[in-house]
C-alpha cells in the first residue's frame, strides 16, 4: 500500500519532467554525465548565476585527444552545442560551467565531430538550497503527507548521494509522514521561479544538548539519555551521535554552497515532566550559540541560521517564556536570524484534532507560511544588497621553466596548466586579468615558452613582479620588466570606481639587480640597519614607492573609489614569506577606510587574514602539484566573491 500512495503523490510530478528523458537504454550512452546529478540543485550566487560542475566518465580510451561539447535545454528550447573544456583524468573529464539561475536545464554531452557518441540528459537546477534541522517538527512527523506540486523542489539523499523530488518522507529526517519542507519549497519556488533544494536532518525528540559536538558538557541530561553520558553529578557530556551528520552535510556541499540552516527546535529543553530535565533560558542561549559558532568554524565560512520560536507541547502547555526569551535573544545579538513564531499556530493546525505536538495538514501548510513570510523577504534584500559590478580574473606562482621536478613543484606543468588557465578564464566576461609574480621559476628563455600563452588572453592582462622573475642572468635582470610588457615596475588604474594598486615588492632587494650594482648594495645596507630577520629572497617596498602608494591612496580616497592591492609578497598575516617592511606598509593602508583587500602570491601554500577591515588574501601557486589552482573574483557593492579553481578555495570577503 506505501508505494501506491508514493506512486500517487509523484506521478502528476513525475510525468511533467520526465518528457525529456532519453529514449534510448543507459547502455547505449558512449559518455555518462556523473556530475551534476539528476534534479541537484546548485546554490545560484548573489548575481544571479551558478557554478556547475561537470564530471563526464567513457570507458573509452585513449581520452586525451577527445573534444567534447555540451548543451543546455530549458523549457523545451534547445541552445547551441558549444565547446566543453576541462581536463581529463583517470577516464574523466572535469569542467566547470556558469549558468544563469533557472531549471531544470537538460545536460547533454557528444563528441565534437561524432554526434552519435553522446550521454544521457540530466536534469539540474540554479537556485536555492536550505538545510532544515531541529527536533520532530523539522521533520517527517506530519499528519499528513506531502509531495512538491511545482515539480521543482528537490531534496538531498545525504547517505545514497543523490537527489529526488521532494516527496514525503524526506531523506535524512526522522519520521515517516509529513513535513514542511515540499510545501516551503514550492512557495519559494513559485516566487522566486527558480528550483529549490531541500537538506533534511531533523530528528525527533532531541535537546540541543544533544546536538553538541561529542564532550560538549552541561550540568543537567535531557529527558532521553541515549545520546548524552554523566560524567558525574552535576556534569554530563554529549556523545556526539548527532553533530558528525549534521556537519558532513554541509561540508558535502563546500563553502557557501547553500543559503542557510532553518532551526526549529526547543521542545524537548522546555517544561519538561521532569523539571530536572528542563534547560534554563540562558543555558539554552549558550548551548545553541556554541552550535551555531562551532558549524561555522568548522565549514570556514558564515552560514546564516534562522532561530524559529518553538515551545509548544499541547494544549495547557503552550510556550516556554525562558526558551522563547533565549531563542529570541539570538536573534537580537546578531547570531542568528530571525524564524517564525510557531507556537502560534494551535488548535487544529495540530494533530490529532489539536491535542498533539505535530501539525495537522493545515499546519503543515501554516508552518510552511510561516518559514515562507520570513525567508523570502530577507532572500530579496540579500539579493538586492550583493550588487554585482565585474569581475577579474588572479593567477599566482605559475614559476615555469623547463628543469625537472622539485618535491611539490612542477615547473614544466606550468605551461599546460596556463594554457588550461587562459582557456577557462577568456570563457568568462572579465574586466581584467593579473598574475602576482613569479611568472617564471629561472632562466631569461622560460618568457618564451609562457608569455605567448597569458597574452592570449583577450581582456587585459596585468603583472606583479615577483623574486623569481629576476632568477635569470645579471646582464637580463633589467630587462624582465620590459620583456614581461611592462611599463613601469609598479602602476595604478582603475575599473568602475575602483582603484587598483600593483607594488613591486623588489624595490629593495638582493635578487632585482647585479650584484655589482649599487641598488644591490643599498639592499645590503637596508637589511643590516632594519636588522631583518626575514629570508634574502624577500623584498621591500622602497621609500619612493610608498610616497607614490600615499598619494594614490589619498586620492582614492578623496575621490570615494574602492582600493585593492596586488603585490607578490604577503604583508599580513605574519609569516616569513613577508615583505621586509611589511609592517609599515600595513600601518599605512589602515589609515584609509578606501583600502577593502591586499591580494598576493609567493607563499604557494596560500593563507588569509583580517585586519581592521582589509583582507589579505594569499593565492595559492599555480606551480604546486599537477593540479591547476587560479581564481575569478566578482566585485560586488558589498563583498567580493572568491571563486577557486583546482586547489583554490571558494570564499566570500564581505566589504566594510
Amino acid at each position: 500500500m506505501k508505494w501506491v500512495l508514493t506512486f500517487a503523490l509523484l506521478f502528476p510530478v513525475f510525468w511533467k519532467f520526465t518528457t525529456a528523458e532519453n529514449t534510448l537504454s543507459e547502455n547505449s550512452f558512449i559518455f555518462k554525465v556523473e556530475a551534476p546529478l539528476q534534479y541537484q540543485v546548485i546554490q545560484r550566487e548573489d548575481q544571479n548565476y551558478g557554478w556547475v560542475d561537470v564530471q563526464v566518465s567513457t570507458p573509452e580510451t585513449p581520452l586525451s585527444e577527445i573534444q567534447l561539447e555540451h548543451r543546455l535545454v530549458l523549457n523545451g528550447k534547445n541552445r547551441s552545442w558549444e565547446k566543453l573544456s576541462g581536463e581529463w583524468k583517470n577516464q574523466n573529464l572535469l569542467s566547470r560551467l556558469t549558468v544563469p539561475d533557472g531549471g531544470w536545464y537538460g545536460l547533454e554531452i557528444r563528441e565534437a565531430g561524432n554526434p552519435d557518441n553522446r550521454s544521457q540528459v540530466v536534469q539540474f537546477g540554479v537556485g536555492e538550497i536550505f538545510l532544515v534541522a531541529g527536533q520532530s517538527n523539522s521533520g517527517n512527523y506530519g499528519e499528513k503527507k506531502q509531495a512538491t506540486q511545482t515539480g521543482l523542489v528537490s531534496a538531498f539523499d545525504f547517505e545514497n548521494k543523490m537527489w529526488q523530488l521532494a516527496v514525503d518522507p524526506q531523506p535524512g529526517a526522522g519520521g515517516r509522514g509529513g513535513s514542511i519542507m515540499p510545501l516551503f519549497g514550492d512557495a519559494l519556488s513559485k516566487k522566486l521561479n527558480l528550483p529549490i533544494g531541500i537538506i533534511a536532518y531533523g530528528q525527533g525528540g532531541t535537546s540541543v544538548r544533544e546536538w553538541l559536538p561529542q564532550g560538549s558538557k552541561f550540568p543537567n541530561p535531557p529527558t532521553v539519555e541515549n545520546k548524552v553520558r554523566k560524567i558525574k553529578d552535576g556534569e554530563w557530556e554529549s556523545l556526539g551521535k548527532i553533530y558528525p551528520g549534521f556537519i558532513e552535510r554541509m561540508k558535502a556541499f563546500g563553502k557557501n554552497g547553500f543559503r542557510a540552516v532553518l532551526w526549529h527546535q526547543g521542545e524537548s529543553d522546555a517544561n519538561q515532566k521532569d523539571p530536572t530535565r528542563t534547560l534554563s533560558g540562558p543555558l539554552y542561549e549558550k548551548y545553541l550559540t556554541q552550535l551555531i559558532v562551532k558549524t561555522r568554524a568548522d565549514l570556514e565560512w558564515d552560514v546564516p541560521w534562522f532561530v524559529a520560536q518553538a515551545t509548544y507541547h499541547v494544549p495547557g502547555d503552550e510556550a516556554d517564556p525562558n526558551i522563547r526569551k533565549a531563542q529570541a535573544s539570538l536573534w537580537k545579538n546578531g547570531v542568528a536570524l530571525e524564524g517564525p513564531d510557531t507556537d502560534q499556530l494551535k488548535g487544529k493546525l495540530r494533530e490529532r484534532d489539536g491535542q498533539g505536538v505535530h501539525f495537522s495538514g493545515p499546519g503543515l501548510e501554516a508552518h510552511a507560511d510561516a518559514w515562507f513570510d520570513k525567508v523570502s523577504p530577507w532572500l530579496k534584500q540579500k539579493t538586492k544588497q550583493a550588487k554585482y559590478k565585474f569581475s577579474f580574473g588572479a593567477i599566482a606562482d605559475c614559476q615555469y621553466c623547463s628543469g625537472p621536478n622539485r618535491g611539490s613543484r612542477h615547473y614544466a606543468s606550468s605551461a599546460k596548466k596556463l594554457h588550461q588557465c587562459v582557456q577557462e578564464l577568456n570563457s568568462h566576461d572579465l574586466e581584467f586579468v593579473i598574475h602576482l609574480g613569479d611568472f617564471i621559476d629561472r632562466d631569461y628563455d622560460s618568457f618564451d615558452k609562457v608569455l605567448p600563452i597569458y597574452q592570449s588572453l583577450k581582456m587585459p592582462a596585468y603583472h606583479a613582479l615577483g623574486n623569481h622573475d629576476f632568477d635569470v642572468a645579471d646582464k637580463w635582470k633589467s630587462k624582465v620588466p620590459e620583456r614581461m610588457g611592462m611599463k613601469s615596475k609598479y602602476y595604478d588604474f582603475k575599473v568602475e570606481g575602483w582603484r587598483f594598486i600593483v607594488l613591486d615588492g623588489n624595490d629593495v632587494s638582493f635578487h632585482a639587480y647585479p650584484k655589482d650594482s649599487l641598488e644591490y648594495q643599498k639592499a645590503g645596507v637596508y637589511y643590516r640597519e632594519n636588522k631583518i630577520s626575514s629570508p634574502k629572497w624577500n623584498g621591500a617596498v622602497g621609500g619612493k614607492q610608498v610616497a607614490w602608494m600615499r598619494k594614490i591612496l589619498e586620492t582614492a580616497e578623496a575621490k570615494g573609489e574602492k582600493v585593492i592591492l596586488y603585490c607578490h609578497f604577503p604583508v599580513y598575516p605574519a609569516d616569513p614569506h613577508n615583505l621586509w617592511n611589511a609592517k609599515e606598509v600595513v600601518s599605512i593602508l589602515e589609515e584609509f577606510s578606501c583600502v577593502k583587500a591586499y591580494i598576493n602570491g609567493h607563499n604557494h601554500k596560500g593563507k588569509y587574514g583580517q585586519k581592521d577591515g582589509i583582507h589579505y588574501l594569499t593565492l595559492k601557486g599555480m606551480v604546486e602539484t599537477e593540479d591547476n589552482a587560479y581564481s575569478i573574483i566578482s566585485v560586488h557593492q558589498d563583498e567580493l566573491k572568491v571563486k577557486g579553481y583546482g586547489r583554490e578555495a571558494d570564499r566570500v570577503l564581505q566589504i566594510r
